[in-house]
């Protein structure tokens, strides 16, 4: 036990900063915490509320929760979006507040063409806390009486610490309809594919209480792509996908695998596989995981709205596992059928609304449009 509560603190204070941002189970059910390009995919307006409560056994909390909102603008080709969350980590109470926001641009997606691409951006405004009354520090501690002693460290005048930054993305997606040739095979069924990038903590900048500020944030890099095939059939509609997401930021990396996704009309069910990698300590390697989704959708047609509600457990099958206590999440999302929010205060008509097409955004399945 007290090797994996070691690890723990060094995965989260070690000052060569290798701590990450926390990694969503159900990244596309957060597109806008995953991708700023990702901000009005399904030409809509959409409201989501994330909560991750991590390792429910390990002392202190580990929790995140994230509340986003993006709508698309059709006359502009264009989506705005905003995204707040806050995290605690800890005895310590160490909290994070992010306020996101921006938007996105669609380059080009006009029938007929199966292509389209998206470039998005988000400024930050981050802010920092710890209570430094809960810590323990190694000088205060006797190996046989324990906590007795002061400490000669100089607490910070400050326990806050505010920064901003900018996330960056883009995302290419192409669809293939059933049918079409190739030299040497037909497609048997429709084929979406999705490729994302996006760039986090794009500048580097203080992020350290103490030492002048000379811990510097590291970029985070994510990494994602799917491939989905959905079907429509008389009785029974959904879809079938394989995801993969990479994020990378420091000496630490976590690796996301959705081994197999179903949309059955309305549930949703999902098997994935997670592992964290690092290349500063082989410690560090041995959090790996396998988590479980299952969501359910509703419509209501009268509001012109959607509800779709998941939830998600992670069972630690490394050695962390006895003691975690696993980890469990949920998402709810509301979005409209189709339309963006603002859609019909702008009096410019010069983009015609059946030109454009909603790029195809898997983080769910509606039952009215499909995907």
């Amino acid at each position: 036990m007290k090797k994996i509560i070691n690890i723990l603190i060094l995965l989260i204070f070690s000052a060569n900063y290798i701590a990450q941002e926390p990694v969503f189970s159900q990244f596309y059910f957060n597109p806008i915490y995953l991708n700023p390009a990702m901000s009005g995919m399904d030409n809509n307006y959409r409201l989501i509320i994330n909560n991750k409560n991590q390792w429910s056994k390990i002392p202190g909390k580990f929790n995140t929760t994230s509340v986003s909102f993006d709508s698309w603008q059709n006359q502009s080709n264009s989506s705005v979006s905003m995204l707040y969350s806050t995290s605690t980590e800890g005895e310590s109470y160490f909290r994070t507040d992010r306020f996101h926001f921006g938007g996105a641009y669609r380059l080009f997606d006009v029938f007929p063409s199966p292509l389209a691409w998206q470039f998005g951006f988000h400024y930050q405004n981050i802010t920092r806390r710890i209570d430094w009354s809960k810590l323990v520090f190694s000088d205060e501690l006797d190996p046989y009486l324990g906590n007795i002693n002061s400490t000669s460290f100089v607490i910070p005048n400050s326990d806050k610490f505010k920064s901003s930054n900018l996330s960056l993305g883009t995302v290419l997606t192409y669809h293939l309809k059933r049918g079409t040739k190739s030299r040497r095979f037909n497609l048997p069924v429709d084929l979406d594919l999705e490729l994302g990038l996006a760039v986090h903590e794009f500048v580097q900048r203080s992020n350290s209480f103490v030492n002048n500020g000379v811990y510097k944030t590291k970029r985070r890099f994510t990494f994602h792509g799917s491939m989905l095939w959905p079907f429509n059939k008389s009785k029974l509609s959904g879809g079938i996908k394989h995801s993969a997401l990479l994020v990378s930021q420091g000496n630490l990396s976590t690796l996301q695998v959705g081994l197999v996704e179903a949309w059955i009309n309305p549930l949703h069910l999902g098997l994935f596989y997670r592992r964290q990698m690092s290349t500063l300590s082989t410690d560090l390697d041995k959090f790996e995981a396998l988590y479980f989704i299952f969501g359910y959708q509703k419509v209501l047609e009268k509001s012109n709205l959607s509800l779709t509600m998941s939830y998600s457990r992670d069972f630690t099958v490394s050695e962390l596992g006895a003691y975690s206590g696993g980890t469990n999440e949920f998402s709810i999302i509301i979005e409209s059928i189709e339309g963006g929010l603002f859609q019909g205060l702008f009096r410019n008509k010069r983009h015609h609304k059946n030109k454009y097409r909603s790029m195809p955004c898997y983080s769910k399945f509606n039952s009215r449009r499909g995907f």
